[in-house]
């Protein structure tokens, strides 16, 4: 099954919020277990949401209009 544009944002910024926010002693994201990792997507889905929102109605601004 294909991801969607918003699965692999949440993916991308699920592992980089934990990779950015963990100290050295922690489990980096690949040994991670599923659940936290699920938890963290959780988490960011929201924010990654309403940020793919956004840009996306800043590109639709910018573009030229049709021309009657």
């Amino acid at each position: 099954m294909p991801e969607t544009r918003t699965d692999v944002a949440v993916e991308a910024a699920a592992k980089a919020f934990h990779e950015t926010c963990r100290e050295k002693r922690q489990y980096t994201w690949a040994q991670s277990s599923e659940e936290w990792r699920r938890d963290l997507r959780a988490l960011v889905r929201p924010m990654v949401e309403a940020a793919l929102a956004a840009s996306d109605a800043y590109v639709a601004a910018a573009l030229p209009k049709p021309k009657e």
